[in-house]
């Protein structure tokens, strides 16, 4: 009798033991996927006006971790959809890069150093420089085109870009920004007026929520 409650005793032991280490297999599983996760990325924003007209801010994204910008949206014009524009009140997009009565913006690759030019019957803005022209440095470079019911666009070395955009486009992004598309610090130039505007910056690390 002593043997077979001592045996049960023993067999009671050996499946809470078993048990245990179980449950603390899964919890250390649990615990080293949380720990390999990415945290992800906390975002600052900083506003400055350049001035003109419209008013263009100048939006600096800072972001805790290295992420890659998606798109944009200002006011849910998104630059998923097309070229966004700025009528002086509200945004649009559009495939156009230029648009009669209003500012679009977008931003082109330059494949080497030299001048971007814009020849346009309305106003150019090339790379935070006002005017029809800018010496370049390689990369990405965000235009606008204020009033221009048509435009074009010589890149450096003389490779022109269509005026029009659309998604399979290489050397033109509906994405209006200065600068390199994934990292941890970006730059937008944003027309804007007529009231408060939302700029939403959308990276693969998250969200950056922006007051106009």
């Amino acid at each position: 009798m002593k043997s077979r409650a001592a045996l049960a005793q023993y067999e009671a032991t050996v499946v809470l033991v078993v048990l245990s280490l179980s449950l603390a297999s899964m919890v250390y599983a649990g615990l080293k996927r949380e720990a390999s996760l990415a945290p992800a990325p906390v975002f600052a924003s900083v506003e400055t006006s350049v001035g003109g007209t419209p008013d263009i801010e100048r939006v600096d994204v800072n972001s805790s971790a290295v992420t890659t910008i998606s798109s944009v949206s200002l006011d849910g014009a998104s630059s998923t959809g097309g070229v966004v524009a700025f009528d002086g009140v509200g945004y649009s997009t559009s495939s156009d890069l230029c648009a009669h009565g209003k500012t679009t913006f977008f931003s082109v690759d330059a494949q080497q150093a030299g001048t971007l030019k814009v020849v346009t019957d309305g106003r150019a803005w090339v790379s935070g420089v006002l005017g029809s022209a800018a010496s370049v440095a390689p990369g990405w470079h965000e235009l606008m085109i204020e009033g221009g019911a048509t435009c074009s666009i010589a890149l450096p070395g003389g490779q022109a870009v269509s005026g029009t955009w659309n998604s399979s486009a290489t050397l033109v992004s509906s994405i209006p920004m200065e600068g390199a598309r994934s990292g941890t610090s970006f730059v937008f130039f944003v027309p804007c007026g007529g009231g408060a505007h939302r700029l939403l910056v959308t990276s693969t690390g998250g969200f950056d929520d922006v007051a106009l």
